[in-house]
């Protein structure tokens, strides 16, 4: 690396030691900003108190784009790799890890445990729309382009994520050349980003480039293959900031460059070697007359009088000279400076354009105008005719705004180009969130594309570099590069093909299948599936989630936030089919701060999540869910789970305890209990925390810390958390731990993935291991998965895309373990998708199957199906083979049960879905629980399916409900429901239609259908209806023809019109009393009231074994207790509030459902 010397050529009076790009405290956004953006913008905030106000905001609040939310998900992520364990950014963290990487890098030292590896990428190499034909457009985030003039095939970019990417034929496809740069680590750049934020290429050279990051100038001399700091402005950066603005190389002496940056302007006259600064202030911008290169242009932020000033030097940037006449000028004291941008133009050497950005006055809402030069920068005017607001999309639109009228938002320099046509010096691109184009000099605009307008596909907003090269004009968005030969006037092509910088916020992959997914920064989510072509990722939209979920099951089912459930096709031009998804997980971009969902070890439909303060659990895939574990505090957040696949009622789950450590929870029956596991005691280990279980073991628990300080962020248990032992080296020092996972098969193998690096462990290890070679020099984790099938370990991580490499260690042993679609089914014939969920690569692998009373006994599938000749429980047996001989067998019990039911009695009081029914839907909705009307009026409760905003004309959902008609009387034969509907209009038309099956759902039969008018017991209505209490209908249907059936499933199905909500309350059968009528007399519930510390009792004549639920008063499910009538039932572990809370008791032969009131007194 050369030595970096600064000479200065003048004295400056005003140099500024600290730069940062958030509002000023007088100005309006700032003053307008709530607290926790305010609290943001602070010289050092404390990052854990702006996530929790951040949170505690948006609870209360909807969510909406502004400046404060844009700018927080960009300062947080540059800042996120620092912080400390009390919360606070540590510089000492980036100096440190400094030394270290460029240890690394330098191969200064070598530890002969130190794990070459073998990691290449998977993608995303390229990105497509559902059907495959049309790219994305939503692919990586891009800053800067540049071009070799005289080789104009050879092009870089920079990314978002400090890596640079070349292309040999214009484009069409690009490779990394930035694997060993490192752009971070300035220990004086606070949270300045790491991405390229500008980027020049030699005119004659290509082999010859600058890009800047932070305060520092890198430079490759061999066409990437190394890269050295050439200067580094050593200026402080604080908050968050795109920095350095444009690297100019002079085209006819390329040894002589210009950086304009927060720092002012800098200038070599030696390719690098030795820099002066000639202008002091943050320069924005710097451009040269086309032709004469002597001539260069700038515009600055004035301190001194706070204003945009523009300057020319006839020197080449040795000196300059401000430019007034006509040029843009405020008096008004709320004025701001944000940024700005310069054009120029190959038809008329004399044209200049200036598009500033920022406040003239109160109201402006960030852009003050395009000024236009015709004399070489000299005389100026402003196209519009005046500075900032008013705003009109027509006469006057806000070029930086996401809202061209006004009122939107906008997000300051980080979004700010402006681009001239070479053929024509009239027309003019200007880019801020979304894109214009002028044809006359500036005067108006058209829109090309912005929130709300424009039509080329594909496209993105958030506009970062425009460049015209001779004809050809290209722009970088958040989501890629486009090339355009006519300056965007028809639709440009999209060039990422190569660049795999996406930036995951969540990740998840596939067991049997090899499926990917994961919600990317600026990108929407992103699919791969192995029957789809090599690197190549569907993108199913979806803006900006920190989710990615993968079904364990053979159905290629995914999930994620913003998109809900979906079916992924077998090839990449195939129908993504949508699935229900009733509830998300709580969910943030930052390592260790989500919850996921998790997927029972022995049945792929039984999931579990955390969401807020409560643990929530669906055993009918992910379509509805009911909480199984409340937290002490509703403050806390239930993150982390981990279940053992040695016991399966065995679980783990973390909780956040804002302010404080974090708590490990656990428990031994599926939550019907749980306790505190101690964790190692200490401190200086922060408020998160990582678990995972060893596979084979779950006595043998890896905790870690993610921010934990240097020698306090890895412990295990060899005994539930009775005990623990530090297992934390130097390797890991300066580095968070972002995701852990323990490997199967292996002598205690554990991966840990760091800020900055992959580790491995195991038994016979002393200290971790790095397991890095082919990565990035510097990559950061966000989630890291075995793939077990193929032998691999998968990366995904923040803006480098998804690695994989092949294991550390090979499984000496596979781990067997069986997993189904349900652990119990009603019917005999109903089928039992089965599946394999073993540890076990698959090359050479065999399965033997045993199925107690199957009507199949064995098999040798992987994934058989088998049907059941008897009800009862029936012994599986799985046993796997891997290609050395290695065995391991796993077994499970699965149960085909009679329909105890005789009778419904459904009030919809407390849970739903209702005990044994379940749901099915062929589109992307359900019925739900509605807990603001209900039958006539007389409660608030009901099932709803609001076919008001789902358009999926002719799908259906069904409520199914089993029951033993076998023993019913003529009498009890009448189903009865009451329904509310009013119709939107008659080509919207919904329906409700009951169907009977005897043969567990195979075929059914129509019992009742009535569509739209017929179905309606209200006026017509354009709004969403809400039925009153009048605007019910009770309707009866005659199922006495199934009476004798044991086998008998009863489907309310919603069809979808796209018309209006349909009700349903009330449903009975086997009584002709109302649900509100005390039926069941010989059941009695006492006392009530009752102390929250004492017992209930439920008596009846004879001690008979019953089920007791208890709900609060809105219908969340508090826990369950199997007993017996007339044996006290202790309330004290549920730690009840006073109040009024609802129960269901279930015998052999009756439904109870009923109110209790908590009262304080003994």
């Amino acid at each position: 690396m050369k030595k970096v010397t600064i000479l200065f050529v003048f004295f400056i009076t005003s140099l500024v030691f600290s730069q940062s790009s958030v509002p000023i405290k007088s100005s309006e956004l700032y003053k307008t900003a709530p607290d926790w953006a305010q609290l943001m913008y602070a010289d050092n905030p404390n990052v854990d108190d702006v996530d929790n106000l951040y949170k505690a905001y948006f609870r209360s609040h909807t969510f909406k784009k502004s400046f404060n939310t844009q700018y927080y998900k960009r300062w947080r992520k540059a800042v996120n790799n620092f912080i400390g364990d009390d919360g606070f950014y540590d510089a000492s963290k980036k100096i440190k890890l400094g030394g270290i990487l460029n240890e690394r890098k330098n191969n200064t030292t070598q530890r002969s445990e130190r794990r070459i590896g073998n990691w290449s990428v998977l993608g995303p190499l390229e990105n497509v729309q559902e059907g495959g034909a049309i790219p994305s457009g939503a692919h990586a985030n891009v800053y800067s382009v540049g071009q070799c003039e005289a080789l104009p095939n050879v092009m870089y970019c920079g990314t978002e994520n400090g890596e640079i990417y070349k292309t040999l034929n214009g484009g069409n496809a690009w490779f990394n050349v930035s694997l060993n740069l490192i752009t971070a680590l300035a220990p004086q750049v606070v949270l300045a980003n790491s991405g390229i934020a500008a980027l020049a290429v030699h005119p004659t050279n290509p082999d010859v480039v600058y890009a800047g990051a932070g305060s520092e100038i890198f430079k490759t001399s061999d066409g990437g293959v190394t890269w050295d700091v050439v200067f580094d402005s050593n200026i402080n950066l604080t908050g968050y900031i795109e920095n350095p603005a444009e690297i100019f190389i002079n085209p006819d002496t390329p040894q002589i460059v210009l950086v304009a940056s927060k720092a002012g302007m800098h200038r070599t006259i030696n390719g690098g070697v030795t820099w002066t600064q000639t202008l002091n202030f943050e320069c924005f911008d710097v451009k040269a007359q086309p032709g004469n290169s002597n001539i260069v242009y700038t515009i600055r932020r004035n301190n001194n009088n706070n204003t945009h000033q523009f300057l020319k030097s006839t020197n080449g940037g040795v000196s300059w000279v401000a430019q007034v006449a006509g040029w843009y000028t405020s008096t008004n004291p709320s004025r701001t400076v944000v940024g700005a941008r310069i054009a120029i133009s190959n038809a008329d050497d004399q044209r200049v354009y200036a598009y500033l950005i920022g406040d003239s006055k109160p109201g402006d809402d960030g852009f003050v105008g395009i000024y236009r030069s015709n004399d070489g920068g000299t005389s100026w005017v402003n196209t519009m005719g005046f500075d900032g607001a008013p705003y009109n999309a027509a006469t006057h639109p806000n070029l930086i705004s996401s809202n061209p009228s006004g009122g939107g938002f906008n997000q300051g320099f980080y979004n700010c180009a402006i681009m001239t046509s070479n053929a024509n010096p009239d027309e003019l691109l200007v880019g801020g969130i979304g894109m214009w184009r002028s044809t006359d000099g500036g005067q108006t605009f058209q829109c090309i594309f912005n929130y709300g307008c424009g039509d080329y596909n594909p496209m993105h907003v958030d506009m970062q570099d425009f460049r015209a090269f001779g004809n050809e004009y290209w722009a970088s968005t958040d989501g890629g590069i486009y090339k355009s030969m006519d300056l965007f006037n028809t639709q440009p092509e999209f060039k990422m093909n190569g660049v795999h910088g996406a930036d995951f916020w969540g990740f998840g992959s596939g067991w049997n299948n090899d499926l990917l997914i994961g919600g990317t920064f600026h990108n929407g989510v992103d699919v791969y599936y192995e029957g789809f072509p090599a690197g190549v990722f569907l993108d199913l939209g979806g803006g900006e989630p920190a989710s990615g979920y993968v079904n364990p099951s053979n159905e290629l089912r995914v999930y994620s936030e913003n998109i809900g459930s979906k079916i992924i096709p077998q090839s990449i031009t195939g129908a993504v089919l949508s699935a229900p998804m009733g509830l998300v997980p709580t969910e943030g971009p930052w390592f260790a701060e989500s919850s996921e969902m998790e997927f029972h070890p022995s049945c792929y439909n039984h999931v579990y999540l955390g969401n807020g303060n409560q643990l929530f659990k669906s055993i009918d895939g992910g379509a509805n869910y009911s909480a199984v574990y409340t937290s002490a505090s509703p403050n806390n957040e239930v993150l982390g789970i981990e279940i053992s696949r040695t016991n399966t009622n065995t679980m783990y789950v973390i909780e956040r305890v804002p302010g404080s450590t974090p708590i490990l929870m656990k428990t031994t029956n599926d939550w019907e209990t749980s306790s505190t596991v101690s964790l190692p005691t200490g401190s200086n280990f922060g408020p998160l925390a990582l678990i995972s279980l060893d596979p084979e073991n779950d006595q043998i628990i890896w905790l870690a810390y993610p921010r934990g300080n240097d020698g306090n962020k890895v412990f295990r248990s060899i005994n539930g958390g009775t005990s623990w032992a530090n297992e934390t080296s130097s390797e890991l020092d300066a580095q968070n731990i972002q995701d852990m996972t323990t490997i199967g098969g292996t002598d205690g193998g554990v991966y840990i993935g760091t800020s900055a690096s992959v580790y491995y462990k195991n038994n016979a290890m002393s200290s971790w291991a790095i397991d890095n070679a082919s990565l990035p020099a510097t990559i950061g984790t966000q989630g890291i998965r075995p793939f077990y099938r193929d032998g691999k370990i998968r990366l995904a991580s923040y803006g480098k895309g998804i690695w994989e490499s092949p294991l550390f260690d090979i499984p000496s042993r596979p781990v067997a373990k069986i997993m189904v679609d349900k652990l119990a089914a009603n019917c005999i014939n109903d089928i039992f998708y089965f599946d394999d969920y073993s540890m076990l690569n698959h090359a050479g692998a065999t399965w033997a199957w045993t199925f107690e009373n199957g009507t199949t006994s064995t098999s040798s599938l992987r994934n058989p199906q088998v049907t059941f000749n008897v009800t009862g429980s029936h012994l599986v047996t799985l046993t796997v083979t891997n290609a050395i001989g290695a065995q391991s067998s796993d077994s499970l019990i699965v149960d085909v049960l009679a329909i105890a039911s005789t009778a419904i009695m459904e009030d919809f009081e407390t849970e739903f879905v209702p005990q044994n029914w379940f749901l099915e839907t062929t589109g992307n909705f359900t019925w739900t629980y509605n807990n603001t009307v209900g039958g006539f009026g007389t409660t608030t409760n009901s099932m709803s399916v609001n076919n008001f905003v789902v358009s999926d004309v002719g799908a259906y959902c069904d409520a199914i409900i089993p029951i033993n008609l076998s023993n019913t009387s003529t009498s009890n034969s009448t189903l009865t429901f009451d329904v509310a509907y009013a119709l939107y209009a008659d080509n919207y038309a919904d329906a409700l239609e009951v169907l009977v099956s005897t043969d567990c759902g195979e075929t059914y039969t129509s019992v009742y259908n009535k569509v739209g008018a017929d179905l309606a017991t209200a006026p017509n209505t354009t709004d969403l209806f809400v039925p009153a209490a009048d605007q019910w209908r009770t309707e009866s249907i005659d199922l006495s023809a199934y009476i004798g059936s044991d086998t008998v499933f009863i489907a309310f199905r919603n069809i979808n019109g796209f018309g209006q909500a349909v009700y349903v309350d009330n449903i009975n059968l086997g009584s002709a009393l109302n649900v509100e009528d005390d039926v069941l007399n010989t059941l009695t519930v006492f006392p009530n009231p009752v102390s929250a510390s004492g017992f209930l009792t439920v008596k009846n004549n004879l001690d008979d074994d019953i089920e007791f639920k208890l709900y609060s008063i809105q219908g969340q499910l508090i826990g369950t207790r199997f007993t017996q009538s007339n044996t006290p039932i202790s309330l004290a572990p549920w730690t009840l509030s006073t109040g009024i809370y609802l129960y269901d008791i279930r015998s052999s032969d009756k439904i109870q459902k009923g109110k209790i009131i908590v009262a304080n007194r003994e």
